[in-house]
């Protein structure tokens, strides 16, 4: 009885354990490596031809999926006397990806709501902390689109 009793609490454990590691949030949240590897190459990219050549990531990209006007919160981590540059990028399914930025109070700082795919956005925050980054998908041609947003300083 004793030996059964070990084997149920090892399971509800390795169990548990495991529902941490699969359930926990990372930067990249969407599922289909073309997709993934296809919009992690588009930021650098798209970054490259803002005129972000002499910066360099600063955060993990953020790649995940949205349908068409639905809306995602990034939170981001930036420091004062630091210059950025937040791009945005999405699939071949996407026409249009809005981008905004709010300070811890809610103040928008920057955005970009033109009508195209790779919104583009330059900061120099005169506070370190907590920024959000509001991601709309404004076109999507499918039920679901690839979004990805990277940010670069220097």
């Amino acid at each position: 009885m004793l030996n059964q009793t070990l084997k149920t609490k090892v399971r509800t454990t390795l169990a548990a354990i495991s529902a941490i590691c699969f359930l926990t949030p990372t930067a990249v949240h969407a599922n289909n490596s073309r997709y993934v590897y296809d919009i992690g190459r588009q930021l650098v990219g798209v970054a490259a031809a803002a005129g972000l050549g002499g910066y360099t990531r600063t955060h993990k990209p953020f790649i995940d999926k949205l349908a068409d006007n639905r809306s995602d919160n990034i939170t981001i981590n930036l420091r004062a006397g630091t210059s950025y540059g937040i791009v945005g990028v999405c699939d071949r399914d996407c026409r249009d990806l809005d981008i905004v930025l709010y300070d811890s109070a809610g103040n928008r700082i920057a955005s970009d709501f033109k009508k195209d795919d790779t919104p583009f956005i330059r900061i120099n925050p005169n506070r370190s902390g907590a920024y959000r980054i509001r991601v709309k998908m404004a076109n999507c041609n499918t039920n679901l689109c690839y979004y990805g947003v990277g940010a670069f300083g220097r």
